[in-house]
């Protein structure tokens, strides 16, 4: 009973949710690219964050943070990035999963006992997060997790959504760093990360190419029987326009994945001088997963993948879209030597 006093108590002190929010018309929002993410500020120094379900345009979560939350619950390894670029990792108390987890500090505290390892989103342990004393869950918005966050906003949990992953903009991605501003009370120091990541990722989009040809590239890999591939609307179809690569993808509609038959990848992508993203560290690897990727045009030409450290990309490339456009700038106009994310799948 203790524990659950405890947990309400923060929540009253901390936060307060609007069970039935309206969009607002007299604040200005301070985020500049995101659909879905709005921050407004009020009255000395608290913010109400306010997200828009990306499916349910009127389903509005909206959240008052008068005080900063000393622990957060993560669902997902952007958010993990996120903090660990404002320096508030002390102010997890729980993580997905530590196969997943890259950032040293937190493995470190993991081993240490202060933060959990949920092991799961799935199946969300509520017991381990009262233990926690969690004050706020961030979570990635699957749908799956219902009945738990459920139980856990009734347990005085604020449970906020996280749909930097369903944005069709690089910058907007990296702008959800303002959510974990104002829910760790560093607003300001975020959007000093944002701004950069910004100019960075305009100084990189605005780049002379060194190529005097735009080159033909394909992402994705075989699953089933089908390629699956982000579609010409998602947010990485904006990256490989935004650095002069012509994607093999680019007239598919949508922002997810987009599916294509495996014969029409065969014989319509001749001209195909680059591969992203196939999901394994080394053609072996790729030959072993699907041994008729040798009768791909594309197969003995370059190929790049961040798969040799997976859990760091997924940490850190969502809060930084320079990065990526950098690695993939340095790819077009092969300077690999020095990449962020990337690495080139040696024969």
């Amino acid at each position: 009973m203790r524990v659950l006093f405890f947990l309400g108590l923060l929540g009253l002190l901390g936060c307060t949710v609007h069970q039935k929010p309206k969009q607002e018309t007299h604040l200005k929002t301070v985020c500049r690219y995101s659909k879905y993410l709005h921050i407004y500020p009020l009255k000395k120094g608290s913010y109400r964050i306010q997200i828009t379900d990306p499916d349910q345009q009127q389903a509005l979560f909206s959240l008052d943070v008068t005080t900063a939350q000393h622990r957060i619950a993560v669902l997902s390894a952007t958010h993990v990035g996120m903090l660990a670029e404002l320096g508030a990792q002390q102010k997890v108390c729980a993580i997905p999963d530590l196969r997943f987890l890259d950032d040293p500090d937190l493995r470190k505290a993991v081993a240490q006992g202060s933060v959990v390892d949920l092991q799961s989103d799935q199946s969300l342990s509520i017991r381990k997060l009262l233990k926690q004393h969690t004050q706020v869950l961030v979570y990635s918005g699957f749908g799956s997790e219902k009945s738990q966050l459920k139980r856990l906003r009734a347990l005085g949990v604020k449970c906020i959504p996280d749909y930097e992953w369903r944005e069709t903009h690089p910058l907007a991605r990296a702008e959800w760093i303002l959510l974990f501003g104002v829910l760790t009370g560093q607003l300001k120091r975020a959007q000093a990360v944002f701004e950069h990541v910004c100019a960075n990722y305009k100084r990189i989009r605005e780049q002379a190419t060194l190529c005097n040809t735009n080159p033909h590239v394909i992402s994705g890999y075989i699953y089933g029987d089908q390629w699956v591939a982000p579609a010409g609307n998602s947010f990485e179809a904006k990256l490989y326009k935004d650095v002069d690569m012509t994607y093999y993808f680019e007239e598919k509609t949508g922002t997810g994945s987009c599916f294509s038959s495996i014969s029409s990848i065969l014989n319509k992508s001749t001209e195909v001088t680059i591969w992203l993203n196939p999901g394994q560290s080394s053609r072996s690897a790729l030959l072993q997963n699907y041994p008729k990727y040798k009768f791909f045009p594309f197969f003995k030409k370059r190929i790049y993948c961040y798969t040799h450290h997976t859990n760091y990309y997924w940490e850190r490339a969502a809060v930084h879209p320079d990065w990526v456009l950098s690695d993939l700038r340095k790819i077009r106009d092969h300077q690999t030597d020095s990449l962020y994310f990337y690495k080139e799948l040696k024969p």
